[in-house]
């Protein structure tokens, strides 16, 4: 086992040391007044030892400051910390905007060409994992297609340069995706049950 790296020089290695550390991190990122351990686990989504053990570790290296005593204790960030202001929070704030500018960059990449752009599967309903695959259902006029399944490739290409995540476009026409619809065809049924429409125009207001 390798020496332990000094604090100093390699901080990250000590903030995040263990996945507790980080989703305690998150928990008290938008508190100023602080919260419980109790709570602080509850937010964080882990065990009560587990989150006593990164906060405790937090503590040690000024990251999180402990307010009051015994049962009345909170624990909150010490948003004065350095790395704090100049690391966690633009990282953290980073993290919350991922989602909406990859929604973003798929509306203004590929809305020009489709009607309605809609996100399916695992993405959708918050299931995915690394290597999971973006699932899109786009749909646009007949005279369009062709030049719309051209235009995703190379989108897609851009896309899992730029954000390390692969598209996987369905593209239909208005009229297939209504027919698909009206012969009750399960996967349209799940899109628009759990579907998350990334234009203006809705993928229901197209099949409805």
């Amino acid at each position: 086992m390798g020496r332990q790296k000094a604090f100093i020089s390699y901080p990250l290695d000590w903030v995040f040391a263990a996945p507790s550390q980080l989703a305690v991190l998150r928990a008290l990122k938008d508190t100023s007044e602080g919260m419980s351990g109790r709570a602080a686990a509850r937010a964080a989504g882990v065990n009560h030892q587990a989150c006593k053990q990164a906060l405790d570790r937090l503590e040690a290296i000024g990251l999180v400051i402990r307010q009051g005593s015994g049962h009345t204790q909170l624990l909150r960030l010490n948003f004065g910390h350095q790395l704090v202001k100049e690391a966690l929070l633009p990282l953290f704030a980073a993290e919350s905007a991922f989602r909406a500018r990859l929604s973003a960059d798929i509306a203004r990449g590929l809305g020009g060409n489709a009607g309605s752009v809609t996100i399916f599967g695992s993405s959708a309903r918050g299931e995915d994992r690394p290597g999971s695959d973006i699932d899109l259902l786009l749909v646009t006029d007949r005279r369009s297609k062709a030049a719309l399944a051209d235009k995703a490739a190379e989108f897609g290409r851009g896309f899992t340069r730029k954000y390390g995540i692969r598209l996987s476009p369905i593209i239909y026409t208005a009229g297939e995706a209504r027919a698909r619809y009206e012969a009750g065809d399960p996967l349209i049924a799940n899109i628009l049950a759990h579907g998350v429409d990334l234009l203006e125009k809705k993928l229901r207001e197209i099949l409805l």
